[in-house]
């Protein structure tokens, strides 16, 4: 029996979800800007088919906003998610909270796995919003895979899993977040992506883990053949290039050119065994 298994894109206002979505989906999709909020509603797009027909789907949501200040105020009721649903937010006077409730609600209804960005350039005792939006996903209850974004420049293997260790270290508390994984938006990385595909399956329960085993060959196909044509394009390239001939004529041009070049080097009596003696 087919499955669909619905992943869904979430972080802080401004972290880079719609520039890690491009990154996966190999297209441009939404708008990036350096701004709070760019993404207003949840967009749906389907990252991958098998051929049993499974599908994986990438939802990009809007960011959370003053988190913090929500959660605050969360915390003062005995039904948080209830209450924070059941209010209505303008759209412009209250942007954070109004982008908030949409994530909540769409990871409540829709969510198989979270994707929770982070930047890994920041320290994540400084990254404010991270706790608050922890507790926030740990009310709703799905599973969360943390992913560390803007890593920079390729660096050693020890300063990559210094930087995972720190992460992980940091979010041991809240049991929602099953695994810390390094995935660049700004250098794509199919290591990364395998990894990431290997966590998503071992998150999902049981029954739905085949699924997903059947969407990772699918996406190993397409890679391979992404590979193999990108080979067939460099090779037809380099053959083109190799075969490349241009006929010089004898009574000038550039030939003539190269002979009077050569012998005011003295090239020519070099050849014919002439020269200083």
């Amino acid at each position: 029996m087919p499955e669909s298994i619905a992943l869904s894109l979430v972080s802080h206002t401004n972290v880079g979800k719609t520039t890690l979505a491009r990154t996966l989906l190999g297209r441009d999709v939404g708008e990036v800007r350096d701004a709070p909020h760019v993404t207003e509603f949840t967009d749906v797009h389907v990252l991958l088919r098998s051929d049993a027909g499974d599908e994986l789907t990438l939802w990009d949501t809007p960011g959370f906003g003053d988190s913090q200040r929500l959660v605050r105020r969360l915390r003062q009721d005995g039904n948080p998610l209830g209450w924070f649903l059941a209010q209505v937010w303008d759209r412009w006077k209250d942007r954070p909270f109004w982008a908030s409730q949409q994530v909540v609600r769409h990871v409540r209804d829709t969510s198989d796995v979270v994707l929770y960005l982070v930047n890994a350039a920041e320290e994540p005792a400084s990254a404010g919003y991270v706790a608050p939006e922890m507790d926030l996903l740990g009310w709703i209850g799905k599973p969360v895979l943390v992913l560390l974004n803007q890593l920079g420049p390729p660096r050693a293997a020890a300063s990559d899993e210094q930087d995972l260790q720190r992460w992980a270290e940091h979010l041991r508390r809240w049991p929602l977040v099953h695994r810390v994984l390094p995935l660049d938006a700004f250098a794509r990385c199919w290591v990364q992506e395998a990894a990431l595909w290997h966590a998503v399956q071992d998150t999902l329960p049981l029954p739905r883990q085949a699924a997903m085993a059947r969407l990772r060959l699918a996406w190993t196909a397409q890679r391979q053949q992404v590979f193999e044509d990108a080979m067939q394009a460099l090779a037809a390239s380099l053959g083109r290039l190799g075969a490349a001939r241009v006929a010089l004529d004898d009574a000038g041009g550039v030939r003539g050119t190269l002979r009077q070049i050569g012998s005011a080097l003295g090239l020519a009596k070099q050849a014919g065994g002439a020269g200083p003696g």
